[in-house]
């Protein structure tokens, strides 16, 4: 059977490390979360992020009213990533020249700047992301 002192450093050296542990530097700030879809793999991509505040769905809105109508859009597939509604639209168009005047019509709905990301990217390499207000 241990020694009473024994079970005091032990008790001791628990509480030493527990301390220190507690006053040791935070885990530095994870990197946000990122969506999955590949650019490469869509003609058209939309990215709706978020930073701690949720997506700007009013601009989700005109966007995918944008797509379901135009008739240079064959399919739109619509993946979810984030805990706060991030969302990527990945549109496959019927030509490049549809993923280019889509892109134009896409960058022309998002606010002259924002707090929320938005990003708008197409298969050739057009990308443009609304700046942060």
């Amino acid at each position: 059977m241990p020694q009473p002192h024994v079970n005091r450093m032990i008790a001791r050296t628990a509480l030493l490390a527990l301390a220190i542990s507690a006053c040791a530097a935070p885990p530095p700030e994870s990197a946000p979360v990122q969506p999955s879809e590949d650019a490469a793999a869509c003609d058209l991509k939309v990215d709706f992020a978020s930073i701690g505040a949720g997506i700007d769905s009013a601009t989700l809105q005109k966007v995918e009213a944008l797509l379901s109508g135009d008739t240079g859009v064959a399919t739109v597939d619509r993946k979810r990533w984030g805990m706060e509604g991030e969302v990527t639209l990945c549109a496959d168009t019927r030509t490049e020249a549809d993923a280019n005047r889509l892109f134009g019509a896409v960058k022309a709905l998002f606010p002259a700047s924002s707090a929320k990301p938005l990003r708008v990217e197409t298969r050739s390499g057009q990308t443009y992301q609304a700046p942060a207000s």
